[in-house]
């Protein structure tokens, strides 16, 4: 930051992306520490440990996270590895309270909560979040294959004090489809319902 002065446009790109990569580089080194250090393993939980919950009731898991699900252009290998432990963490949780559901067609929610910012409403878009991270590793575990025959999945956001990622995945039959009622009369027809 200047010194007495406000930051330019220019610098405060400059910023936001150093802050990127220094997101990406603490992750790295906490990582490397929680992996390879001795005491790390021994003093205190993991990471993802801490900010992961997991809950099953025998038809659906919920996982839940103390952050907001990243934008794409922010996902590094360090924070695509991340979002992988706090996700095995969440369903390790998850499967300590019931065995955890296998669908055949499975409907994954993910709601993610993100703090209102200066003037993050122009560069929040559910389109650009990292929503591959979960929906790949949650294939193999709750369903077979991400494709349509196998899941669905929708994304909301909303704003809140801290940021929080919730996933719900249930059996795909206990959700709505969009159908003929959906449609003026003679518009479902025309759209092959």
């Amino acid at each position: 930051m200047p010194e007495g002065g406000a930051p330019t446009p220019k610098q405060l790109c400059q910023i936001y992306d150093r802050v990127l990569r220094l997101r990406s580089q603490l992750l790295s080194v906490i990582h490397d520490q929680e992996t390879f250090g001795a005491t790390g393993r021994q003093e205190r939980e993991r990471i993802a440990e801490r900010l992961s919950a997991g809950a099953s009731d025998g038809a659906a898991v919920t996982l839940t996270f103390e952050e907001p699900l990243p934008a794409a252009k922010e996902l590094t290998a360090a924070v695509e590895g991340h979002w992988l432990d706090l996700m095995q963490a969440a369903t390790r949780k998850a499967r300590q309270e019931k065995p955890l559901p296998y669908f055949e067609k499975a409907f994954v929610q993910i709601k993610i909560i993100t703090p209102r910012g200066a003037d993050n409403t122009k560069v929040w878009d559910a389109s650009n979040r990292a929503v591959n991270v979960i929906i790949n590793n949650l294939k193999g575990v709750f369903f077979y294959d991400e494709d349509m025959e196998h899941m669905a999945f929708s994304v909301v956001g909303s704003w809140g004090e801290q940021g929080v990622t919730i996933i719900r995945v249930s059996a795909f039959d206990e959700s709505r489809q969009i159908g003929p009622s959906d449609f003026k009369q003679g518009q479902a027809e025309t759209m092959g319902f």
